[in-house]
């Protein structure tokens, strides 16, 4: 959807401006830089991946901003045929780019404009939204030059709106790696749909009512530490010495207060091992130790709060001593947003036994053991 987004305002623009320049900025710096090289008074500013700091200036200013978005699945498959890659690097890259977007929501003149939405109309119907929230007026004959940058065919004037093509259509025109709504679901390959489905689609239409979902990152997304950072399938064998058994996923989240709940479970009785799960970021955002009793499914928690989106999540499992048996049957990662003004939000976990370096390094630290 962003390319055609950026289609449609690059030929607004030539119609409405003598000169203008167009930038791709993700850092503040990124934009003052711009700013200086500067060619036109009229600057149009797009971004994938807007950092913290470059949000946060957006946020003070009255400048009209549109975010153009799309489907989970739709997404992914463009992104797939845009790098020619069929791998979760397209489910990361996608995370970050939801997770930076959303720190835009509150901006006061921000305008959504969702494939979804508009996959049926007429694009000068897009075309005329997107101007007058940008305060831009065009004539008759501005308005089909612009058009036909955007897959209008061939005509020296507009005599009918039936010549005018629908969304769809006008995508299919201009770029060929876009595809029909729901081809998703077919093309692409059945692990990255399920980590599309599992990740990225709990967000679909998050940027129009703000709700954070809850989802799932799950055993396959993460990578094992004893083979190389192959991909974690299939039991996690416990044999050997205390060391990191899985890291990953990179995953990216909103900013705010979350909760991970991790699942794991014990195919065969491990003596009272314990491990020590860590949730990082540029820095160590939350620690906890799990001792499971015995065999079976198990579950521990642990809350952690977002500041800087475009950073990605790494969890780290280790075990705190050697094993000579046992084997982890499944893990997984469940994260759900935490209303801090929420009466009902989880509470601390029991049976908390605080170790010496929390003071030091003001991370929660805490052993449990709740079957799930």
């Amino acid at each position: 959807m962003s390319f055609w987004g950026n289609a449609a305002l690059q030929a607004i623009a030539r119609e409405a401006f003598v000169d203008h320049s167009f930038v791709h900025v993700e850092t503040l710096d990124d934009l003052q830089s711009a700013w200086k090289n500067r060619t036109s008074e009229d600057v149009i500013v797009t971004s994938h991946y807007p950092a913290t700091d470059l949000c946060g200036f957006l946020l003070g200013t009255k400048a009209p901003y549109i975010v153009f978005s799309e489907n989970a699945l739709d997404a992914t498959l463009y992104l797939s045929r845009q790098m020619q890659v069929h791998d979760i690097s397209i489910v990361r890259s996608l995370s970050a780019s939801i997770a930076c977007l959303s720190q835009m929501r509150s901006h006061s003149f921000l305008v959504n404009i969702e494939r979804d939405k508009v996959s049926n109309l007429p694009i000068h119907r897009i075309v005329g939204h997107m101007c007058r929230k940008l305060g831009i007026s065009l004539s008759t004959a501005s308005m089909v030059r612009c058009l036909k940058h955007l897959g209008l065919e061939a005509a020296e004037t507009l005599t009918s709106v039936n010549q005018i093509p629908d969304f769809e259509t006008s995508v299919a025109r201009i770029n060929h790696l876009y595809a029909a709504p729901g081809d998703g679901c077919s093309e692409l390959p059945d692990e990255l749909r399920q980590l599309a489905v599992q990740v990225l689609q709990p967000f679909d239409g998050y940027m129009k009512t703000g709700q954070k979902p809850s989802l799932t990152w799950p055993h396959e997304s993460f990578l094992l530490a004893d083979k190389a950072g192959a991909t974690a399938a299939g039991e996690i064998d416990l044999v050997g010495r205390a060391r990191c058994l899985v890291y990953g996923p990179y995953f990216h989240l909103p900013a705010g207060e979350w909760n991970a709940r991790f699942a794991l479970g014990i195919n065969q009785n491990i003596y009272g091992q314990i491990f020590t799960i860590e949730i990082h970021n540029s820095e160590l955002l939350s620690k906890i130790r799990v001792r499971p009793s015995g065999t079976g499914s198990f579950a521990a928690e642990a809350a952690f709060h977002i500041e800087r989106p475009k950073e990605p999540i790494e969890i780290r499992l280790f075990t705190d001593t050697g094993s000579i048996e046992g084997s982890i049957a499944y893990w997984s990662a469940e994260l759900s947003p935490i209303d801090v003004t929420d009466p009902d939000s989880p509470p601390d976990m029991e049976d908390v036994l605080p170790e010496r370096d929390v003071e030091q390094s003001g991370v929660p630290q805490e052993i449990v053991n709740h079957p799930k």
